[in-house]
């Protein structure tokens, strides 16, 4: 059944060998002949017992679920339903009956796939693609075409699925969709979040075996390490991740791909240099990579689909800069002196000469310290998580102030911030933040008393350009190297 070979490929058995067993597994019985398998079109069909209108319901059908055709009544069809281990009768026309050959299935899918919430008919027919063809055909450029097909009638599926929008029977129809996803072996997987809710993302086998499809191009590959690295669903460790979205010939990309792969690239090699933290050497080689990519990216091509993208390579770039630099040897700034030591296991302590130490688990980032402009705090940029970066101010007397990018406290790989200094004017602080906190964007540069960051701003736009104390003062090496002056 097309259940038993998506385990058998998810049981990690390598391409070939599972593409083998396909041929050797016993087919469900839907699938021994095309002239008798149709799949439901309707998002709703009921199944009547009786070829009439007016027949009892026995259940509602969901549009993609396979049936067998076993009689024709007229307009009218007598079919078994598998899954349900139960006949009835549908309408003739609310079926669409599979092709026998694996080249015109595909172009069903094909024509499938273009329709907005068709998601579950385009996994039926790729259910029906898997059962029937050979090996030699599922390996094949051909091949490669249905894999990208699935993977993104997966994506699709979920991006439904977790949209918060829509009637009760509207959710119902896609919750439906996702039980027929099921069916066919491949079940979004549910990932709980810190709020207690659930984030439905797609299942990475069909992405694995398109990554790992020496017959598919360039474009289909990068489709496929996307997919696998989306922060939010992504699987795998960070290694995983970077190995799949290297050896691409990018040159072979259309722009939108070619963006889109070094975006993600940046963001996973920034990752990786949070993580080898306790390693400054090999940090600093991932932070200078994640930068290197940042830097490849061509601003004319950019656009407003890039937007999303661009705003999360951005906020876990903003902290590169300064780990990409040789480590800081002079933490002198006017009269005040930054002191650093080892606080509990992993933790890193800062303070100013002869005042109590503040500690943190996250990444100190020393290279990014600056003073007020009245010589009584110091400004340090503090990552404590791989995607938020605060700015702490340490007073002369003593205190912490912490300045996070946004009031919300991130819990989850859908809430990632950055806050930094940009530059003094005129006795105040300008400030850039910018935030993605689930389903709202923050972007806004601040004009802040050097006394309190944590007091209301004085002046404030979403874009630098729109402040004059930004056009007059803002640093030179900030506009030119932070993601977020972009």
């Amino acid at each position: 059944m097309a259940e038993t070979i998506w385990r058998a490929f998810a049981q990690g058995l390598a391409l070939l060998m599972a593409l083998l067993l396909a041929l050797l597994l016993p087919k469900p019985a839907w699938a021994q002949a095309s002239s008798t398998t149709a799949l439901v079109l309707p998002e709703q069909l009921p199944l009547r017992a009786a070829p009439r209108d007016s027949a009892p319901l026995l259940t509602p059908l969901v549009r993609g679920e396979a049936l067998e055709l076993r009689a024709v009544r007229g307009q009218w069809l007598q079919v078994w339903d598998h899954g349900r281990e139960r006949g009835g009768f549908v309408r003739a026309s609310a079926l669409l009956q599979l092709e026998a050959t694996p080249a015109a299935l595909l172009a069903q899918l094909r024509l499938v796939r273009q329709q907005a919430g068709a998601e579950s008919l385009g996994l039926g027919l790729a259910a029906a693609l898997i059962e029937r063809a050979d090996a030699d055909w599922l390996a094949s450029p051909q091949g490669a075409e249905m894999l990208g097909h699935l993977v993104a009638l997966h994506e699709s599926l979920a991006q439904r699925a977790n949209a918060s929008g829509g009637s009760p029977a509207q959710q119902a129809l896609v919750a439906a969709q996702v039980g027929v996803a099921a069916r066919y072996g491949q079940p979004l997987r549910s990932l709980a979040q810190a709020d207690g809710s659930q984030l439905q993302c797609a299942p990475d086998a069909p992405a694995r075996w398109l990554r790992a499809l020496p017959s598919a191009p360039a474009a289909l590959q990068a489709q496929a390490a996307l997919a696998l690295t989306r922060a939010e669903c992504a699987v795998g460790n960070l290694e995983e991740r970077l190995a799949w979205l290297q050896g691409i010939d990018e040159t072979a990309l259309p722009s939108s791909l070619r963006k889109a792969l070094r975006l993600r690239r940046a963001g996973v090699q920034a990752s990786l240099a949070f993580a080898a933290r306790s390693q400054p050497t090999q940090a600093r080689r991932h932070a200078q990579a994640a930068l290197a990519d940042w830097l490849r990216l061509n601003p004319a091509e950019l656009d407003d689909d890039d937007a999303p993208a661009l705003r999360e390579a951005a906020i876990r770039l903003v902290p590169m800069r300064w780990l990409a630099q040789a480590p800081a040897t002079q933490l002198q700034r006017g009269k005040l002196l930054l002191q650093v030591e080892a606080g509990a296991p992993g933790q890193t302590c800062v303070r100013v000469a002869g005042q109590p130490r503040h500690c943190s688990h996250g990444l100190v980032h020393l290279n990014s310290l600056r003073s007020t402009p009245d010589g009584q705090s110091l400004l340090l940029a503090v990552q404590p998580l791989e995607a938020w970066t605060e700015l702490w101010r340490l007073g002369s007397d003593g205190s912490l102030q912490v300045l996070p990018p946004a009031s919300e406290a991130p819990g989850s790989a859908s809430t990632i911030g950055a806050v930094e200094w940009a530059g003094d004017d005129r006795g105040q602080l300008l400030v850039a933040r910018e935030a993605w906190l689930g389903n709202k964007a923050l972007r806004r540069f601040e004009v802040l008393s050097h006394a309190d960051l944590l007091a209301p701003a004085q002046r404030w736009a979403g874009e630098p350009g729109l402040l004059a104390a930004f056009q007059r003062s803002a640093e030179a090496a900030w506009k030119a190297g932070s993601p977020l002056a972009r």
